[in-house]
């Protein structure tokens, strides 16, 4: 084999390489890191099993302790982790919720712990006639809006 070709095989191969561990990398398989279910908490996420709500969507089961907070922030007409975005108009643009009018869903952000603010976690309210009113109806999501369920508040 000439050398040309040796080092066009061997300049392919350490391409290859690079390449398959970026694609690791990418998806989380770093070596020695923890996997993506050790790193989050275990939180309200919608399931084929969870019983269905009156939306139609489940109903949220093992919400984190600071959904509580951010209820109360809600019913209190704050203090909010986001003073200037918590209670903004939510546009529901994934149609993941049932579909209402413009302006009928608000938008709030509950802490989570160890993500960098203001992280994935939000509260959908809907049917509040104005900010600290009690909510017709409430959404929570643990992945930025990719999925939901509906809270159940006492």
């Amino acid at each position: 084999m000439s050398p040309t070709r040796q080092r066009t095989l061997l300049v392919v191969g350490l391409v290859l390489v690079v390449l398959a561990g970026l694609i690791v990398w990418a998806f989380g398989g770093r070596p020695g890191s923890p996997t993506t279910a050790e790193t989050k908490p275990v939180i309200a996420t919608p399931s084929r099993t969870a019983p269905t709500s009156s939306s139609g969507l489940p109903v949220c089961t093992d919400v984190p302790a600071e959904v509580d907070d951010t209820v109360a922030a809600v019913r209190n007409n704050g203090p909010y982790l986001r003073p200037r975005g918590d209670g903004g108009t939510f546009g529901n643009y994934e149609r993941l919720l049932p579909r209402k009018p413009s302006g009928y869903y608000r938008e709030y952000t509950v802490e989570a712990p160890g993500e960098r603010f203001p992280g994935p976690r939000r509260l959908i309210t809907g049917g509040q006639a104005k900010l600290g009113a009690e909510p017709a109806v409430w959404f929570y999501t643990a992945d930025h809006y990719e999925s939901f369920c509906e809270l159940v508040v006492g």
